[in-house]
């Protein structure tokens, strides 16, 4: 996540990150807690989506009934977006904390990568607008084989 900053960069990254997380839940009238403020800084850490068990993985000292009524909180409060790969959901933090994207998901190993495309963007405001559809949110995931396996195994 932070492999180009310097580390004012970092500092000043995770202290905004940390100041949005806490208003938004003192917004929503909500406590800001050690065991918040634990998993909070686990999804902040994580390169790509998490599954449930890695988060209450990465905060041993929470009991995995906390880390999951945590998680149900932040993403009722927008603080983290889930998606389903499977029957499996994967959790990161959302935007304003990580800024707006989407992934390519290997089938074969389970590698995420995150993408980003301004005409991705336009050709789904495009979508919406011909179909008089007022977009709030989206996600996209793509689903393939990685150049890795596709070289291991020779297909595509």
């Amino acid at each position: 996540m932070y492999l180009n900053a310097t580390l004012s960069q970092i500092y000043v990254t995770l202290h905004y990150m940390n100041q949005e997380f806490e208003a938004i839940l003192k917004q929503a009238g909500q406590s800001i807690t050690r065991p918040r403020r634990a998993i909070f800084a686990a999804l902040a850490e994580a390169d790509t989506p998490l599954k449930n068990g890695e988060i209450a993985a990465r905060v041993p000292l929470i009991d995995r009934a906390s880390v999951y009524r945590t998680l149900e909180l932040f993403s009722t409060l927008g603080i983290t977006t889930t998606t389903i790969r499977g029957w499996t959901p994967f959790t990161e933090l959302s935007e304003p904390f990580k800024p707006h994207h989407h992934h390519m998901i290997c089938e074969r190993c389970g590698h995420a990568e995150e993408i980003a495309s301004d005409t991705l963007e336009d050709v789904l405001t495009l979508i919406a607008n011909r179909h008089t559809f007022a977009l709030k949110s989206h996600t996209v995931e793509l689903a393939g084989i990685c150049k890795a396996c596709q070289q291991t195994t020779g297909s595509s």
